[in-house]
């Protein structure tokens, strides 16, 4: 399906592509074909589309080249996947030339092509969007077309040129390369036929080059060992504090494949060895260190950290990954340790053996905002070594840390998904940690999940990968029930170490905090219609008189969820979107969480002109409640409002680590890998938000929120309490989680899922339409379900799919946009895969992760 050389690597090289072009009878030159994979081709279009290769582009056009090529009125990118021949010299007008290649030159290596071939399919992507992901940073956001000239024009040449043409040539001639918008203001001019003119002549080229602004340079220094230093070393007895320093880098690079010099920040390496600046100065200037200049968030400040001594579970684990990584086994390692049960330190472990062995890692975090503890973690153990890529940082970093990551320089790499398709040199370690989280799938094209790209790369690249949860997706799981990945367990948390007798420190197991369910009926019974119980109210007091923290969840932003009218009970719903308004108080406005739309709430009901009441609870009403019962109390809302108004999550992260907060209310967000020391109460407001959503993987995800939320409680000592409120207490996902009983969850899941045939017995693929009249979804997803029933029986599969749909969505009407969806399963789709169909207006998702 996708024309890419999958054989030789260097199709090109054997075929003539990069090697110029053959002379045809009449004298003119035949030109070579090539296949690009084109930004901004359909899905249902052909994966890659033919040009030719201009003469004056002979030999710099090779398997993989980024280019840019006309594709309807416009120039966009492409990468050249394959070859198609040539085509005769009578016949050359008659096919689109290619432009020119990108520069700075970039291929795709072929075994990125080959991923990416296979990414199309699995995720029924267009090529190049399947690409993408391993191109370098900001390309297609700074690109600037330069114009330069092909050879200097003799006065002949100039003569037969017009005045402007003559002008344009001066202007090169005399300044060099020129961007066409500068040149256009030097001559005031819009040159649109003169720089085609000229072009055609070949007289000037066209090039369009990626362009960034140079990062911003740290201000911290960073230094290493010069070669040599190590002989020169004994000479230095009779200046201590500068022997000092060079025997701590000469012990660092110990660490490094064949002693390596490590780069150590100027800052970490006085605090380390009590020296000051001049020494470090007097060692530069005699040429026994070598100091370099890198930009701050590539390399960090931290200081180094030591490695603890492992637990009896981390030191199997950390010994099966090890015995892996050394026979570069990629089958997949899942790492289900409980919440605070060590697994960033089998990770750190992990980390350590690649660099020792000079090759590189990949660490995957959920969202890098909420990831800062484990970030600072990975760079107060490798200073240096670590470099932090994701999409928010400005164009210019981002680019200058992927270089660097390129050229080898830095080998270890945090970030989210994105971070997956770094150019890691010698790749010997992916890590995905909390793999269960659903922001490990990519919704827009391509529709990829990370954890299965990260196995595909893995297997390509012989790395070893590690999935690590204490909560693992059922799918997940599965595969070590059937013997595809090994499942590695760490079954208890690890508290703070102790000193023995003999001065040893050894680590501590803590049990897990015990978890209470209040049941919010007999509250209700109890004529108690607060949101908070009277058992929680009990816990909060208590924790208060510890000076320990408390952390309340509720799912639910915004101060009431429902608006209602009393008399004809109509709600207030987004024009735009079928789902009900939700009242903001700090804002005073009614919130589309779905499409941002705002309104002033308004005084009467619109349809009758009946009263308003505001119902449901958001974060916003339980932190009024909070600070009215608990006055005094130092309360934080850590919601996507709180964030946006206090400057990020780390800064409200700080507070909470340096205790200026008592009581911490927000959603989901605050439950995912933080580790808060003095958090030793947790309250759940309403267990119930996700548990009866109509998608399977409900009971999943309300069982994997309710127990990492526990986990944020009794991290450090014993004497922690959660407490989890529910209308529907004897539920299997929340009597799993309050007893931190994984299997127990697991076997009543999996018994779910086969009998009524959903992941992992089946995979399914998702066809959802948009239209703004309701009339044309539903006539359009008939038409679909025909075609994806025609499509099952030319593939032999008559009888083994299932249609469920055509039916409006869940959200039947999103941003004034009806929705209709199709959800297409089977045991086997692999052989639906090719030729899968597709239409303008239809997105398609395979494996989706929601079906609301």
């Amino acid at each position: 399906m996708y024309p890419i050389a999958m054989g030789d690597d260097r199709a090109f090289e054997h075929s003539g592509v990069a090697g110029g072009s053959p002379g045809g009878r009449d004298g003119r030159a035949a030109a070579w074909l090539v296949d690009v994979a084109v930004d901004g081709a359909r899905l249902t279009d052909t994966p890659s589309l033919t040009y030719a290769v201009p003469e004056r582009w002979a030999g710099r056009i090779g398997l993989g080249q980024l280019v840019w090529v006309p594709l309807r009125k416009k120039l966009v990118l492409g990468v050249v996947v394959g070859e198609a021949g040539t085509v005769p010299p009578g016949a050359v007008g008659q096919v689109r030339p290619l432009h020119a290649p990108v520069e700075p030159s970039f291929q795709v290596a072929p075994l990125d092509l080959r991923l990416g071939a296979w990414l199309a399919r699995e995720s029924a992507s267009t090529l190049y969007a399947a690409l993408a992901p391993f191109l370098p940073p900001g390309v297609t956001t700074r690109a600037v077309e330069y114009l330069r000239l092909v050879a200097p024009v003799d006065a002949e040449g100039m003569a037969a040129l017009t005045p402007t043409q003559r002008a344009l040539v001066r202007l090169l001639t005399e300044r060099g390369e020129r961007s066409v918008e500068d040149a256009r203001k030097d001559l005031d001019r819009s040159l649109v036929t003169v720089i085609d003119k000229l072009e055609v002549a070949g007289v000037i080229e066209r090039v369009v080059r990626v362009t960034h602004r140079a990062p911003v340079e740290a201000r911290d220094r960073l230094v290493r060992l010069a070669a040599g230093a190590e002989a020169a070393g004994a000479t230095l007895d009779r200046a201590p504090s500068q022997h000092r320093v060079v025997a701590f880098l000469e012990q660092r690079a110990r660490l490094r494949p064949e002693g390596r010099a490590t780069l150590v920040p100027v800052r970490d390496l006085l605090r380390q060895t009590g020296t000051d600046a001049g020494i470090v100065r007097a060692l530069i200037d005699r040429g026994l260190l070598e100091e370099v200049r890198q930009p701050r968030r590539v390399v960090p400040t931290a200081g180094t950290a030591g490695a603890p001594e492992l637990t009896a579970e981390q030191a199997a684990a950390w010994g099966a990954v090890e015995v892996a990584l050394r026979e570069s086994n990629s089958t997949p390692f899942l790492l289900h340790g409980v919440t605070g049960s060590g697994k960033t330190e089998v990770y750190l472990r992990a980390v350590a053996w690649c660099l020792r062995h000079d090759r590189g890692a990949i660490v995957l975090v959920p969202e890098i905002g909420l990831a800062s503890q484990v970030v600072r973690r990975f760079q107060d153990r490798f200073p240096g070594e670590v470099a932090v890529l994701h999409s928010a940082l400005p164009d210019a970093e981002r680019y200058a840390t992927w270089g660097r990551i390129r050229d080898g320089e830095i080998r270890v790499v945090v970030g989210p998904r994105s971070a997956l398709f770094a150019p890691v040199a010698g790749l010997g370690l992916i890590v995905l940690d909390e793999e269960h989280d659903g922001a490990y799938k990519q919704e827009s094209e391509p529709r990829y999940h990370a954890r299965r790209v990260a196995e595909e790369i893995a297997a390509r690249r012989g790395a070893v990968l590690v999935l690590g949860s204490a909560t693992p997706a059922v799918e997940t799981f599965h595969t070590t029930a059937a013997g595809t990945a090994t499942r590695l367990v760490l079954s208890e948390r690890v508290g703070s170490s102790l000193r023995s007798a003999g001065g040893d420190r050894s680590p501590v197991a803590l049990e897990l905090p015990p978890v209470e369910i209040v049941d919010m009926r007999l509250e209700l019974h109890r004529g108690q219609t607060s949101q908070i119980s009277g058992r929680l109210a009990e816990t909060i007091e208590a924790t208060l008189a510890r000076e320990d923290q408390t952390i309340l969840f509720l799912n639910r932003r915004g101060l009431a969820t429902v608006v209602l009218c009393r008399a004809c009970g109509d709600r207030v719903i987004c024009p735009h979107c079928d789902v009900a308004l939700v009242y903001h108080q700090d804002r005073q406005r009614l919130l589309c969480h779905r499409c941002g739309w705002q309104e002033p709430p308004p005084d009467r009901c619109r349809s009758c002109g009946g009263g308003l009441n505001y119902f449901g609870a958001g974060t916003q009403r339980i932190e009024e409640e909070v600070r009215h019962r608990f006055p005094g109390s130092r309360v934080l809302r850590w919601d996507q409002d709180a964030v946006r108004r206090g400057g990020g999550h780390e800064r409200l992260l700080k507070l909470v680590e340096r205790r200026e907060v008592d009581i911490v209310v927000g959603p989901q967000m605050i439950a995912k890998g933080l580790d808060l020391p003095r958090v030793t109460a947790v309250g759940v407001i309403h267990a119930d938000t996700m548990l009866h959503l109509p998608d399977f993987r409900s009971g999943e995800r309300t069982f994997q929120m309710l127990t990492q939320v526990a986990g944020r409680a009794g991290r450090r000592a014993a004497g922690s309490t959660v407490i989890v409120q529910s209308f529907t207490p004897d539920h299997y996902a929340i009597q799993a989680a309050a007893r931190h009983d994984y299997d127990r969850f697991y076997a009543e899941e999996i018994d779910f899922r086969q009998v009524h045939r959903f992941p992992p017995f089946t995979r399914l693929i998702r066809y959802l339409f948009r239209d703004a009249d309701e009339a044309t979804c539903a006539t359009r997803a008939e038409e679909m379900a025909r075609r994806l029933a025609r499509h099952a029986r030319s593939r032999g599969l008559e009888g083994q799919v299932d249609l469920l749909g055509p039916t409006p969505a869940f959200a039947s009407r999103v941003r004034g946009r009806y929705q209709w969806q199709i959800v297409l399963r089977a045991t086997d789709i692999d052989p639906l895969l090719d030729d899968l169909p597709a239409g303008p207006g239809w997105t398609v998702d395979i494996d989706p992760q929601n079906l609301l």
